[in-house]
């Protein structure tokens, strides 16, 4: 992995803090940006992502899930990627930068750029 991941559809994430500081939240959650929905979709879905570092050898596989917080509000959609606590994730700093794609092989990636 210590290429850049070839990636198609592809959406960037810069982290907030409390996407990011588990002292600021305890979600594990981030918080879906327009490119990430029109990669994802609008349904529920729960899937494995494969997690790496940017020119890091390997990645590790967690479950995350893709669901609208606000399902119950037909005008107001507030989408979310769910995650598991996992090694890469716990390296994410507030500003932190995150590649999310689709390999082709259909893999879904959660790339961390530290």
């Amino acid at each position: 992995m210590k290429g850049a991941l070839n990636l198609s559809p592809s959406c960037v994430k810069t982290l907030s803090a409390v996407e990011a500081l588990p002292n600021r939240s305890n979600q594990h959650e981030l918080n879906g940006v327009i490119q990430l929905k029109d990669i994802l979709g609008t349904a529920k879905q729960s899937f494995t992502a494969r997690f790496s570092i940017r020119g890091q050898d390997g990645y590790i596989e967690s479950g995350v899930t893709w669901y609208d917080a606000r399902v119950n509000h037909a005008t107001r959609s507030e989408y979310r990627l769910y995650f598991q606590t996992n090694e890469v994730m716990n390296l994410a700093k507030e500003n932190s930068t995150l590649v999310l794609g689709v390999d082709t092989s259909d893999n879904f990636w959660v790339e961390l750029i530290i």
